[in-house]
């Protein structure tokens, strides 16, 4: 959702299946912050309902956990963005359009036969590919996560060179100065809107949700030794490691936080 809570998608589809644990078994869904959760249980649903793991797509217990994501979704984001909804909305616009942008700028370039600029465009369209080229039509939460990590990937040395060669990092600068200014006004939403997530419905909207994945969690960790099963535990081993290091990193940020208050 915003920096301090983003989930660091380091995820390799390509798990290395020698080195599989239960870490779906082993996270504690009840520490995980609001977008974290909601990042972990949207993926699993949605790696889950893809034809590649089609083992799992009309499970009941897959059902029930859409069910219960759709009722925890609605009621989080429709109070998340309450009070500033057109502020927000406006920020969340101008990071589409600047999105958008540098994806066509990078597409147009990758398809210049003989420029010099077309390979970088290549590798780079690749990329961009990888975390989802239809990423402003995500939800919020969804998509500060997954932009974040693109912003991220971007703005590694190796690439960040291929951007300065095709003369784009004015507009990455662009992108990655429109995510911050999301995440600044959202957070300052949430932070208004504090009191509405300690209501009673709110607290067991989210205990619904985690029952209902860890019950997820548990059937495709008891058939893994099946095909098809198999790789979606190993990919969704990658998803839980991904968020319970989101939350070991807010965790360490508020504390650091806290040390420089003390120090003020």
């Amino acid at each position: 959702m915003y920096k301090i809570i983003c989930i660091i998608l380091n995820v390799n589809k390509n798990v290395d299946k020698q080195t599989q644990t239960d870490l779906i078994m082993k996270i504690t869904l009840s520490r995980l912050s609001v977008a974290s959760l909601d990042w972990l249980a949207g993926i699993t649903i949605e790696e889950s309902m893809t034809e590649k793991y089609g083992v799992a797509k009309d499970h009941p217990l897959l059902a029930m956990l859409q069910t219960e994501y759709d009722r925890y979704a609605e009621v989080f984001d429709k109070k998340a963005y309450s009070g500033m909804g057109k502020l927000v909305a406006k920020a969340d616009v101008r990071r589409n359009e600047t999105f958008v942008g540098l994806k066509f700028c990078i597409y147009g370039l990758s398809k210049v036969e003989g420029s010099n600029a077309q390979q970088d465009a290549v590798d780079l369209y690749s990329i961009i590919k990888w975390h989802g080229l239809d990423l402003n039509r995500k939800n919020y939460m969804s998509k500060s996560a997954v932009l974040s990590k693109l912003i991220e990937e971007l703005s590694l040395p190796e690439n960040k060179l291929k951007i300065e060669r095709i003369h784009l990092a004015e507009v990455l600068g662009l992108l990655s100065a429109a995510q911050d200014d999301f995440e600044r006004l959202a957070l300052e939403q949430i932070s208004a809107n504090a009191q509405l997530r300690k209501m009673e419905s709110s607290t067991a909207l989210r205990g619904n949700l985690e029952k209902a994945l860890g019950n997820y969690f548990r059937i495709v960790t008891a058939m893994k030794d099946f095909d098809g099963w198999k790789e979606l535990h190993g990919l969704l081993n990658e998803y839980a490691k991904s968020a319970r290091h989101s939350h070991r990193t807010r965790k360490e940020h508020e504390e650091v936080q806290t040390e420089a208050k003390k120090e003020e």
